[in-house]
């Protein structure tokens, strides 16, 4: 669970400060929300509480203090401060769609700000012992880079069209499942399979949704999904879908 909320810190977005704020309150944010995730590996997961809610409190339009907020919820079992704290996430990505920057300059900080944050991740996870979901993580990492390396000098298109990013979804539709509310779930993880379908924990755990409802062909298509994905399922839910599908 520790390396699963360090290698998701992948991903992280930069947008410009809201009204009334400046790059100062960004860059404090920035910090404060690093703490957070500091804490959330020593395990700390109250303070790791507090530290992402003084970064909502300094930037509310950055969205990983709010990723992290849900992710330490999760870890102490508030599902529904969770939820709350994941579906705002979603909501500021799902705002940035469309996007448009008013000049080139404005295009180009941006992508250079989102590099930067990219590449000291990427360092955090390559010495990282690598599992399953931080070669996962990685992988978007590295591809999320490369998309954004191509944004605004290819053509002139100066739009955010990306969406919600897959692990924002992934751990939403956790959330959801461990508030029993699996129809949620459901609709979280393929939304999280649709923004990168070889995310092969969106397909494991969208398996598992599937095997509670019954759905045992669709579960075990899931959990093949997810092994071409590279992932390693445990053995014994795939023992149980395989005897349960035939």
């Amino acid at each position: 669970m520790r390396m699963l909320c360090v290698a998701l810190l992948a991903l992280v977005a930069s947008v410009s400060p809201a009204l009334g704020q400046t790059p100062g309150d960004r860059q404090k944010a920035r910090v404060a929300n690093k703490t957070g995730w500091d804490y959330m590996q020593a395990e700390a997961f109250e303070k790791a509480v507090t530290a992402f809610q003084g970064s909502i409190e300094l930037d509310p339009t950055f969205e990983m203090p709010f990723y992290g907020l849900g992710r330490a919820h999760l870890a102490l079992k508030q599902f529904v401060s969770a939820i709350s704290a994941l579906s705002r996430c979603r909501d500021l990505y799902e705002a940035q769609v469309g996007r448009q920057f008013t000049n080139r300059q404005e295009a180009q900080r941006y992508r250079e700000n989102r590099i930067v944050e990219i590449d000291e991740l990427i360092r955090q996870l390559q010495g990282a012992p690598q599992t399953a979901s931080v070669q996962d993580s990685l992988r978007q990492l590295q591809e999320q880079r490369r998309q954004i390396q191509e944004f605004i000098t290819r053509g002139n298109n100066m739009t955010i069209t990306n969406g919600v990013p897959a692990w924002v979804s992934l751990s939403l539709g956790s959330a959801y499942f461990r508030s029993g509310k699996l129809a949620d779930a459901e609709t979280a993880y393929k939304a999280a399979i649709d923004a990168d379908p070889r995310s092969g924990e969106a397909h494991s755990n969208l398996a598992v949704v599937y095997l509670e409802t019954e759905r045992f062909a669709d579960a075990l298509t899931e959990i093949n999904a997810a092994k071409k994905a590279g992932f390693k399922v445990n053995p014994e839910l795939e023992k149980v879908i395989r005897d349960k599908a035939k």
